[in-house]
């Protein structure tokens, strides 16, 4: 196959220098296996996490928060816990806890996490199975309970927020419910409005009282009328037995039958004159009574009018007092609602939120296999390239270096 004289120059300039295609490759080779031969066996736990969607951390209290999809909750949990799972601080916190001898950086070093759908493989290499499997589950622990507190971070902080303005709301609900309870005690009244209501019901009860009152009174006047009536006309027919001339000697003489059965007869029309007179004074009587009650049901009618005359002139003092009492309830009872869902969002972050472990960290059974092969290969390829550059680099230098030939001058030839 033929070459072109260009190639055939870098070739020669390559095999020229061959004794870096042999020492480079070689000491990589050598580094190599120095290295990653000699190093203990690596161990690789695994646990499995699965992301728990929950209601959002935040409280609103007028606007309620932007409504996101399921996938892009379980994406940003993903992207959140893969930086937890990196932070130094959680690392040394691990380091701590299991009193280990490496670096935060070491330790992140041999992590390792991937996601998929809503789940979250974590892994980690070290020198021994148990300490793989230990160091592994205090870790993600250590992550998830950091990320559980940074994920509720704004339920905690509404719930500061909510209970200093609750603990506010209470003075103000305390304070507006005791100038009502002073303007009651002052007024002598409890439920205004029921009062009011009670005070038109006893005015109406004692207007129907008064109105049967006088009524009744109306209707003992007519029968002391009747009765009057009747011993007007018991009086006449007395007054007719005893006018005529006849009937008074009859009376004055010897009784006769016909003049007992007078006698009798008179007697008889005194009597009842007399009973019909008494019954006429007791209707009257009864009338006057009537009359009187009727009288005492105005005297009090015109009383309960000036209370409730009084009474609908609190009505506005009494309503604003009222409303500010209500409102502040109202006010006390949102934000206490508020407060309990701060709380229970709060419990439920930190407690179960967010991520839930599926599968334990498990006790690895074998190492990883060895990458060594790998490795030098890497090794050498790198170092013959390396060679290949430094070859031209010396070229280059070599060129550079090398001093220029003069060019000759033509002798010029003498005149003849």
């Amino acid at each position: 196959m033929p070459t072109s004289p260009e190639f055939n120059g870098y070739l020669r300039i390559v095999l020229r220098r061959w004794w870096l295609l042999v020492l480079l490759p070689t000491v990589a080779a050598g580094v190599i296996l120095a290295l990653v031969g000699t190093a203990p066996p690596e161990y690789m736990a695994y646990e499995r996490l699965q992301v728990q969607v929950i209601d959002p951390q935040e409280v609103p209290l007028f606007t309620q928060t932007r409504v996101t999809t399921l996938n892009e909750q379980i994406q940003a949990v993903h992207d959140d816990f893969y930086d937890i799972l990196r932070l130094p601080s959680v690392a040394w916190r691990t380091i701590a806890d299991l009193n280990l001898s490496l670096s935060a950086e070491e330790l992140i070093r041999r992590l390792d996490s991937q996601d998929r759908n809503n789940f979250i493989t974590v892994t980690l290499r070290m020198p021994t199975p148990e300490l793989a499997q230990q160091v592994l589950s205090r870790h993600v622990e250590n992550a998830v309970t950091t990320y559980r507190s940074i994920r509720s971070r704004p339920a905690e902080t509404s719930l500061g927020f909510i209970e200093a303005q609750l603990a506010e709301q209470a003075r103000v609900l305390a304070a507006s419910q005791k100038a009502l309870q002073d303007f009651q005690l002052a007024n002598e009244v409890g439920d205004l409005d029921r009062e009011i209501l009670a005070y038109q019901d006893l005015k109406r009860t004692l207007r129907n009282e008064r109105d049967r009152s006088l009524t009744e009174a109306a209707r003992n006047d007519r029968l002391a009328a009747q009765y009057e009536a009747l011993a007007r006309e018991t009086e006449a027919r007395i007054a007719d037995l005893t006018a005529t001339p006849a009937a008074e000697a009859t009376l004055a003489a010897t009784p006769t039958a016909d003049a007992a059965q007078t006698t009798r007869e008179v007697e008889t029309l005194r009597e009842l004159a007399r009973r019909q007179r008494l019954t006429a004074a007791d209707y009257r009587a009864a009338a006057e009574g009537h009359r009187a009650a009727a009288a005492e049901f105005d005297r009090q009618l015109a009383e309960r009018q000036q209370e409730l005359v009084y009474l609908l002139s609190l009505q506005e003092r009494y309503k604003t007092l009222v409303d500010e009492v209500n409102r502040a309830a109202a006010t006390y009872s949102f934000l206490a609602d508020k407060a309990n869902e701060a709380r229970l969002k709060l419990n439920q972050g930190e407690n179960i939120g967010f991520l839930q472990v599926v599968e334990p960290a498990s006790l690895p059974q074998n190492p990883l296999p060895s990458r060594t092969p790998q490795l030098v290969l890497v090794g050498v390829l790198g170092g013959l390239l390396l060679a290949v550059i430094l070859a031209f680099l010396l070229e280059a230098v070599e060129r550079n270096l090398k001093p220029r030939e003069q060019p000759s001058r033509p002798v010029a030839s003498p005149p003849s």
